[in-house]
């Protein structure tokens, strides 16, 4: 059975913080938690985006995220407004669309009594659309009491039209005995068609251990300032909080002196007049009620936990889920004597009469009074929740739908074609056609069609094509279909096919230069570009053209519609496939039928029109790899991420993902993606015209791939990616390195802005990011604590490493015998090659000034440098070019041939990588490609790449390096240096085929979630300082008092953390101090003055207990240090309290 529901009421801003939000969600996610072997799908309204990734995140585990899928409506829809009415009832139409593609056995709304106000639409069709419909109903109260709430005219219409619709339900969920016994009586509904599923509290509603530890947090917060009295709700005039008032006026004094009345929940304006004014009328203090407004679930349970009574004196309920939440949470509750209350606190002695004020106050006083009595309630209220439970319901639910769908009778659709239809017939040869219904069409066949008497030219029919209501094109694997195949593009026709394959067809087809194009495009829509690579590769031979292009691919030319082959039928044929054009058709002759469609603006039937389109949810053939190439389309720089991304894709196209068709694409002017077909065309199949690079079309289980770095796109666009989102698209992205991030002194600073926004959108929209090596991901991991996207899904976090290009590379062709002329100077002397970019953090100034230090003792050696000059680099640049060893121990070549590059290889010692930040190091693998010993600075991404097959420097002066290489001279001519030969690395196809391993197998390394840990790096672009400097990420003291180190203002809940400061001294510690402030500093929340006191342990230099008694908006550190304090940060970390001592952490276990 496939069961759809309709979650719209956990959608709108009101419904989904309201009870009825609450419990539509707690339902459905039991239903899928307990489905009993059926197929769920949720439904969700795009009207309602900003709600969409929130429930994909409750469903996140329950339900594959293909399963919930999502519709367009054509908003604003609110009935209260009848200028909405067109856009309403289409929209209405629009979800029928919707459903009858989905093809469930049952459809359950949520509620149906939504969308005055707002935007969720819902309606149950007076006949019967293929499937069964189920509501939940909570109550009748407005149709009970229509003089309370049925006054306005406008909202009496649409509330009646909801009842009607839930008397067409086949299955009514009440939420309670009361509600169902309600149904029957009032809206005469049979019993057999009504189920009482209850209801439960949520599992965050519970007694919390140490509760009492909180409460002067959560008093101080909501304005509490003694023991009170509770009440959670509704506002409307039968949650009766008037009476609540009155009554506690009533109490003795010494009772209300001791309490105040809280009452929670956002109270509308005119409500919480109408009861301030009450309060002063019965002699209440303004400061004897709290008005909390609206409170979150994690302090509402709090609250809960710590009233002294709550009180519930609703006149009528539906079910009461507040009580029960109070109960489940160890409060004492007394309620109503009212409709479903009873069945909910189970109760007779904690109920009271809610029409008698003095009832209600003669309650309140014995609950808070009398021992005996309250600790009968209180025990009595732990063990009345375990009767209720989520599970429960859902079984109850699921088998009244099981019982609705047996009962239904099941239906015959059949398409008949129009008996007055003129019908133009183009048969095939020998046609098997006659007598399928098309006796009386008028046949056209030239000559050469075998078998066929009667006819008219092809000629003529062109001529007369306009003729016709329906043109009816037989297909079989013959060449003469060559002919009416190319006509089937130039308008609306059916084909009707014999058997599976026509490459015959195709194959005279191709032969045409038009007919050319049409069969590359049937190859391309078939099977996408390895279909057409391998056609190509056989010559469009009529059997690889039968094979790779699927009947289906017809519906793709122009207006055509595929009809089946088969026996006869009432019908005259059998239709199949993706019939879009009756399904638009249909549901565009219905709109024309709507009130005020004749009125409606051009721009409503505009968003219709693209509703229509986006709302059609099959699509033809294999989910598609949508393989973003944005800047790779603009502009091939040839090396670094472009050269990544053009290897991939070459190997994409080799070896697609199983089961997906490899689409590449790129973000156009326009603010949509196209497909990259052009491209395509250029570079893999030049001569071939393929189709235009049309806007895409997503649909569900479809991935997308940005391996291409568009910095200044993702965050731009950002809409774009969070619509693919909420639409269920899923986004994974390629992550080369976090150097901007973590060193922003080697990058313009221009860029840093635009690349943080990158790293920001991404880790917001991502699914998953798959870094270059897992030491980048490992960095991107612990830089998620530090930026804390706002997620309510996990971000997986996965690596591959890179391929070498090194195809071209053979070693054998280079030998002794014959030296590059432009490296001739290098003599015999040791060669240490440097390969890549010039820029400050690849390591050239080090690597230059250790080699003057070499020079100046004596040693012999060549530095090679291989490297254009890159950002930041004219100083270093104007260095190598004046340099007096320049030619003579100092080579610089800022571009070379592969012929140079080869030699370079052949004539170095050793590859020296003294780069200060990398993603990967292809230069490495290239390297060891050529056995080429490999030294490098001691990074973990290098460890990661060359493990021990290489040796290692650590240090940032000339004088580390310079050691380094001469211990490595020395290694050498012992014949103990580490060498190359034997490490691992990747061809580029298997590279892609980590990649797609990681994606598609969900190999992640890491998962993220926010959380109360943050880790603040000294590199964060938050801080400041004024007195200190940002050395390799790190904060370094200057010899100058002052202020060191100011920032992050970050948002803190209030509670108690553990703050630690990691760095370390140079020399003797010194004094330093450390405030910890919010509001813009004026407001400080601890100190402590460290560096005499405090040594460093184990990379801390100082810990604090942080005690928020607030929520803060702007929490930052200052550290103050005096002139003689030689010392260095490297991290802020908060994290939640532990009673653990200082010398018993770790950065790592922090």
């Amino acid at each position: 059975m496939h069961i759809v529901l309709d979650l719209q009421a956990c959608q709108s801003p009101e419904g989904r913080r309201r009870g009825i939000g609450r419990y539509s969600l707690a339902l459905a996610k039991a239903m899928a938690a307990h489905s009993r072997g059926h197929d769920i799908t949720v439904l969700l309204n795009m009207a309602m985006s900003e709600s969409i990734e929130y429930l994909r995140g409750e469903f996140d585990g329950l339900l594959p995220q293909a399963r919930l899928i999502t519709w367009d409506a054509v908003a604003p829809t609110a009935y209260m407004d009848t200028a909405n009415t067109f856009r309403r009832e289409a929209s209405e139409m629009l979800r029928l669309q919707v459903l009858r593609q989905l093809k469930p056995d049952i459809v359950h709304v949520a509620s149906m009594i939504e969308g005055f106000a707002e935007e969720p639409v819902a309606t149950i069709p007076a006949t019967a659309k293929g499937y069964s419909n189920a509501a939940t109903l909570y109550d009748l109260i407005p149709l009970a009491h229509p003089e309370k709430y049925l006054l306005d005219p406008r909202n009496r219409q649409w509330y009646m039209e909801k009842i009607e619709y839930l008397r067409r339900a086949d299955v009514l969920l009440g939420i309670s005995r009361f509600t169902c016994d309600e149904a029957h009586e009032l809206l005469s509904i049979p019993q057999d068609r009504l189920t009482d599923i209850s209801g439960a509290a949520d599992a965050i509603f519970k007694p919390l251990v140490g509760a009492e530890g909180f409460r002067q947090e959560l008093m101080r917060r909501y304005g509490v300032l003694r023991s009170f009295v509770m009440y959670a709700g509704g506002f409307d005039p039968r949650k009766n909080i008037g009476a609540l008032i009155q009554a506690f006026a009533l109490l003795p004094g010494a009772v209300r002196c001791a309490h105040q009345l809280v009452i929670v929940g956002g109270a509308p304006e005119p409500e919480r007049d109408a009861l301030t004014a009450l309060m002063a009328k019965v002699g209440i203090a303004a400061d004897e009620v709290v008005f909390t407004g609206y409170v979150p679930d994690s302090d509402l349970v709090k609250l809960y936990n710590l009233c002294a009574l709550y009180v519930f004196p609703s006149l009528q309920e539906g079910f009461g889920l507040p009580a029960l939440e109070a109960m489940s949470s160890g409060a004492i509750v007394i309620g109503a004597n009212t409709s479903s209350l009873p069945e909910v606190i189970g109760h007779p002695g904690s109920l009271f009469d809610p029409f008698r004020p003095q009832a209600i106050a003669d309650k309140i006083v014995e609950a808070l009074t009398d021992a005996a009595f309250r600790e009968s309630l209180r025990n009595h209220g732990l063990k009345q929740p375990l009767k209720f439970s989520w599970q429960e319901s859902a079984r109850r639910a699921i088998g009244a739908f099981e019982a609705a769908v047996e009962r239904r009778q099941p239906t015959t659709s059949i398409v008949v074609p129009g008996q007055r239809d003129s019908v133009a017939f183009l048969p095939a040869p020998r046609s098997i056609a006659t007598g399928h219904g098309i006796d009386s069409a008028v046949v056209y066949a030239d000559s050469d069609c075998e078998g066929v008497a009667s006819r008219r030219s092809l000629a003529r029919f062109r001529d007369e094509r306009q003729r016709f209501d329906r043109v009816l094109i037989e297909l079989a694997d013959h060449p003469y279909c060559a002919k009416t195949l190319a006509l089937a593009v130039d308008g609306v026709a059916d084909i009707l096919l014999h058997g599976r394959t026509f490459g015959a067809a195709l194959h005279r087809l191709a032969a045409d230069k038009s007919g050319h194009e049409l069969v590359v495009s049937l190859l391309y829509r078939s099977g996408g570009y390895r279909a057409l690579r391998a056609a190509i590769n056989a010559d469009f031979s009529a059997g690889i053209l039968g094979a790779q292009v699927s009947p289906e691919s017809l519906s793709t030319l122009g207006h055509c519609q595929l009809l089946a082959n088969g026996e006869p039928s009432a019908s005259g044929m059998a239709r199949v496939g993706w019939n879009w054009r009756d399904r638009v058709r249909d549901v565009a002759v219905e709109l024309t039928t709507l009130e005020g469609s004749v009125d409606a603006s051009e721009g409503d039937w505009t968003r219709v029109a693209v509703a229509i389109s986006q709302n059609i949810l099959t699509s033809a053939g294999d989910p598609q790899w949508l393989v973003d190439i944005s800047q790779l389309i603009v502009w091939d720089a040839g090396t670094g991420i472009q050269r990544v991304v053009r290897h991939v894709l070459d190997e994409l196209f080799v070896a697609p993902p199983s089961g997906y068709r490899v689409e590449p694409v790129y973000l156009d002017n326009d603010g949509a993606f196209h497909y990259a077909r052009s491209y395509c065309a250029r570079r893999y199949f030049p001569g071939e015209t393929l189709p235009v690079d049309e806007v895409v079309e997503f649909s569900v289980g479809d991935v997308y791939l940005g391996l291409d770095l568009g910095a200044h796109l993702v965050p731009q666009y950002i809409d774009l990616f969070r619509e693919m989102r909420y639409r269920g698209i899923r986004q994974h992205f390629v992550v080369y390195d976090l150097l901007p991030i973590m060193r922003p002194d080697c990058f313009r600073p221009e860029l840093l802005a635009m690349f943080r926004s990158w790293y920001e959108a991404v880790s917001e929209v991502a699914d998953s990011v798959v870094c270059i090596s897992r030491a980048v991901a490992d960095e991107f991991e612990s830089w998620l604590y530090q930026s804390m996207p706002a997620r309510q899904r996990p971000l997986a976090i996965g690596y591959f490493h890179l391929g070498a290009d090194i195809a071209k590379a053979d070693v054998g062709d280079a030998s002794g015998a014959h030296v590059h002329p432009q490296l001739a100077g290098l003599g015999e002397r040791p060669t240490f090659l440097m390969v890549g970019t010039i820029e400050p953090r690849k390591g050239h100034v080090q690597a230059l000034e250790a080699f003057e230090r070499l020079w100046q003792q004596g040693i012999k050696a060549n530095l090679l440098i291989i490297g254009r000059a890159g950002w930041l680099s004219d100083h270093v640049m104007q260095r190598l070019r004046e340099h007096p060893q320049q030619g003579k121990q100092l080579f610089w070549f800022d571009t070379a041939d592969d012929n140079l590059l080869l030699a370079a290889y052949h004539s170095a010692s050793a590859m020296l990588m003294a780069s200060e930040g990398e993603g990967f190091g292809l230069p490495l693998i290239e390297a060891a490609h050529h056995g080429v010993p490999l030294i490098t600075r001691d990074l973990p991404v290098f460890r990661e790449i060359v493990a021990e097959y290489g040796y290692y420097f650590s240090g940032y002066d000339a004088e580390n390096l310079a050691d380094a290489l001469s211990a490595w001279l020395a290694l050498d001519a012992q014949g103990d240096a580490p060498q190359s030969a034997g490490m691992r690395w990747q061809t580029w196809g298997e590279s892609t085929a980590q990649l797609i391993d990681v994606v598609s197998q969900e190999h992640w390394i890491h998962t993220w979630m926010p959380g109360p840990l943050y880790r603040h790096k000294a590199y964060d672009h938050r801080f400041r300082t004024e007195v200190g400097r940002l050395v390799r990420g790190r904060m370094e003291s200057r010899g100058v008092a002052g202020l060191l180190l100011c920032g992050p203002s970050v948002p803190m809940l209030a509670g108690r953390y553990r703050v630690l400061l990691s760095g370390g001294w140079r020399d003797q510690p010194a004094p330093a101090r450390l405030d910890i402030t919010s509001e813009s500093g004026t407001r400080i929340h601890a100190q402590c003055e460290f560096g005499v006191e405090y040594s460093s342990i184990d990379g801390y230099l100082v810990e604090v207990e942080l005690n928020l008694k607030v929520d803060v908006k702007d929490l930052a550190i200052r550290v103050e240090v005096d002139a003689d304090a030689d010392l260095w940060i490297d991290e802020l970390v908060m994290s939640p309290w532990v009673d653990l001592r200082l010398s018993d952490m770790s950065p790592t276990t922090v």
